[in-house]
Parts: C-alpha cells; sequence; structure tokens
C-alpha cells in the first residue's frame, strides 16, 4: 500500500520531470499497483524540474508528492528528490515509462535479503537493450561502461541504467553532487569508491513516451570527464609522477656532465627541457594530490594505507618550509649566477644549465607552497566524516 501520512515509508519512489505529461501517470499507476500488490508502504516523489504541460497537476491528481527544483538538470532534479523523500530505500526511475515499475519489489529484496547495498538495473542482461537508439546500444554505453570498469575496478555491464535502488545510508555514504546526465554515472564511481556492495537485475528498457532530453555527444563528453577527475591515480598521479623523475634525472645528468652530443656536455637547451618536465611533472602531480584529497575528505579513500599515511605525517608548517627552502634555494642559485654574469661584463654564461636548474627549485618551492595551502584547507572535515 501507498502511505501519504506521516508513519516513514519503507520505500521512496523517486522520479524527476520535465514535461512527461504523456506518460508520468502510466507511471505513477504501475508503481501503486506495485505497493498494493506487494504490501508495500510506499510514496512517489515527482521531482520536477520547470514543466510547462500538465506532468505536474496529473502527479498531484494521482495522489504523488511533488517537489519543485528551480535549478535544471537530470541531476539536480534527483538531488532535490532524494533530499524530499522519506523512505528507508529509494528507488529511482525516469518518468517517461521506460522502465517497469513492477519490478521494486525485486530490487528490494535484492537489498533486504541479498545484503546488496547498491542495486542497478542492466539493459544488457538478457537482451533488454533492443529500443536503445543504435549510437548509444552499441557505442557509447558500451564504451563508458568499458572506460569506467578499468578505471575503477568496477564490473558493470550498463554503468547509464536509470533504474536503480539503494538505502538512504548508502545514499547518504555515495554523496552524489553532479547536476546533470553524469549524475548516473556518479552513482556507478561513488558507489565503487565507497566500497558498496553491488548488484545487476536484467530489464527490458521499454519504447520511450515523449521527448527524450539526452544530448547525446554533449552528455557523453561530460560523463568522460567526470570518469577522468575521479581517477586521479591514472589521469594525474602516474604521468606527473613519471614526468617529475624524467625531468630531476635530466637535470642531475646534464649538471654532472653525465650527457654529451658530439663529444660536448649537454647545457642550456637540455636543462631548459628538463625544467619543463620537471615543472609540468609536478603541477601535473600536485592536482593528482588535490584529487585525492578531495576523495579523501569526502571518505572514498580513508582505507588506503599510503594515503592515510600522508594525512596524519602532513603539516602545513613543513609543508611551508619545503617550498620556502626550494624557493631560497633557487634564488641563492640565481644570485650567485647573476653576480657572476654582471663580473663578466654580460658575457654569455659559461653553465647555463643551472640557470634552468635554479629556475626550477623556485617553481617547485613557489608550488609547493600553494600545494600545502590547499591540501590543508581541503583536509579539515567534519568529526562524523573522519575515518
Amino acid at each position: 500500500m501507498s502511505d501519504n501520512g506521516t508513519r516513514e515509508p519503507l520505500v521512496s519512489v523517486v522520479m524527476p520531470c520535465l514535461n512527461e505529461e504523456a506518460a508520468i501517470g502510466a507511471c505513477i499507476e504501475k508503481i501503486q499497483q506495485t505497493f498494493a500488490d506487494a504490501g508495500l508502504c510506499g510514496e512517489i516523489v515527482v521531482s520536477d524540474n520547470g514543466s510547462t504541460d500538465r506532468s505536474v497537476a496529473i502527479a498531484e491528481e494521482m495522489g504523488a508528492r511533488v517537489v519543485h527544483q528551480p535549478l535544471r538538470g537530470y541531476g539536480n532534479a534527483y538531488l532535490k528528490g532524494f533530499d524530499s523523500a522519506r523512505g528507508r530505500y529509494l528507488v529511482m526511475g525516469d518518468a517517461d515509462d521506460t522502465y517497469d515499475f513492477t519490478m521494486i519489489p525485486q530490487f528490494l529484496e535484492a537489498l533486504q535479503e541479498g545484503g546488496n547495498e547498491f542495486v542497478t538495473g542492466s539493459r544488457y542482461l538478457g537482451g533488454g537493450d533492443r529500443h536503445i537508439t543504435a549510437l548509444h546500444r552499441w557505442f557509447g554505453n558500451p564504451a563508458l561502461t568499458r572506460i569506467l570498469n578499468t578505471l575503477f575496478g568496477t564490473r558493470y555491464t550498463d554503468v547509464y541504467c536509470g533504474f536503480r535502488a539503494f538505502s538512504r545510508e548508502s545514499y547518504h555514504r555515495i554523496r552524489p553532487v553532479s547536476p546533470g546526465m553524469e549524475f548516473n554515472l556518479e552513482l556507478a564511481i561513488n558507489a565503487g569508491l565507497a566500497k558498496l556492495k553491488a548488484a545487476e537485475i536484467p530489464i527490458v528498457l521499454a519504447p520511450r513516451k515523449g521527448e527524450s532530453k539526452l544530448r547525446t555527444f554533449r552528455d557523453g563528453w561530460r560523463s568522460l570527464r567526470m570518469m577522468l577527475l575521479y581517477s586521479p591515480n591514472q589521469l594525474f598521479l602516474v604521468p606527473g609522477a613519471t614526468l617529475l623523475v624524467m625531468g630531476l634525472l635530466i637535470h642531475l645528468a646534464v649538471l654532472l656532465g653525465v650527457v654529451q652530443f658530439g663529444g660536448r656536455p649537454a647545457a642550456g637547451v637540455t636543462a631548459v627541457f628538463a625544467t619543463i618536465f620537471s615543472v609540468v611533472g609536478f603541477e601535473i602531480l600536485s592536482l593528482g594530490l588535490h584529487a585525492k584529497t578531495y576523495s579523501w575528505s569526502r571518505r572514498f579513500d580513508h582505507n588506503n594505507r599510503l594515503l592515510a599515511g600522508f594525512y596524519r605525517r602532513f603539516q602545513l608548517e613543513g609543508g611551508l618550509l619545503l617550498g620556502a627552502g626550494l624557493g631560497a634555494m633557487g634564488a641563492a642559485i640565481l644570485v650567485a649566477i647573476v653576480v657572476e654574469w654582471l663580473r663578466s661584463d654580460l658575457l654569455p654564461l659559461p653553465h647555463p644549465e643551472w640557470v634552468s636548474f635554479a629556475a626550477t627549485l623556485v617553481i617547485l618551492g613557489s608550488s609547493t607552497i600553494f600545494s600545502s595551502l590547499f591540501i590543508s584547507a581541503m583536509s579539515i572535515t567534519r568529526p562524523e566524516d573522519r575515518p
């Protein structure tokens, strides 16, 4: 049965809505009938995203609770809907009649009796994908799914399915923030990062009623961008560390005279490349550490021993001293070089490679100072968020 009183419902079905008058009535009717058949105490929350047709009127007439989200976006609509829901379990599904809401008891069973914390439908299990448009069916969805599984070590078969269920506790651990269509991807990514036990249920996608809000290339790029930003190891840490080490080794080789071309030791030009590698690598590495700090502050990386050890030992003062020391060392070398240059009546420097090395130290030092300030600010967490 459905519950519109004060008693907390067992399940809340949340549907985003933007001009879905052709289908929203059928969706609500199916959900209400499913509640009645299964004896479920549930509520239906329609999160309206600025509809100009009769969607809101239909939903209210049929007994659904309507909340309004003035900020446009698929993710924004869900964020408002989930914040307004009262159920112990949350079920999400589109209001276009593409998902079979009579399967809600199966999703709840997977959560309650299967020991799962994040249950998602899959249109690619059991041949339920025949109504997906060809571009998304054969290329977009499979490609994004493979990339996500590779980057995050997950085993999804359909990361863009919008028919999912999870407990309120799991939702608070996932903590999504995405405003647009990439919201579905963020749920899947954060469920993996939070180590939630996940399961997939085969579903069949029905033909859509009404106009699709999906924009293939725009939403595809936003999804890819999100996955890259949420995988700092692959995007930042590995290439950044590689470039930094390569640059420092080239600096060392040049200063020691190990590298020679045509019997002459490498000097200025080679040292400039060493500076480029070192600085770019350090900046990329810093961005990766910032991304890791963000992940840590959201409680996703608290089981990472290396990261946890870093934050136990990291102190703002230590970072500032390290940065200041590197900068001072580089500045001292530059001052000595400038004095020598002035004494030689501005003749070409005999060892220009030292200029590049000093510049590298100054840049790395200043970057270390500002990165330490940023990391220190990001590391501040609420007591309940600490491991």
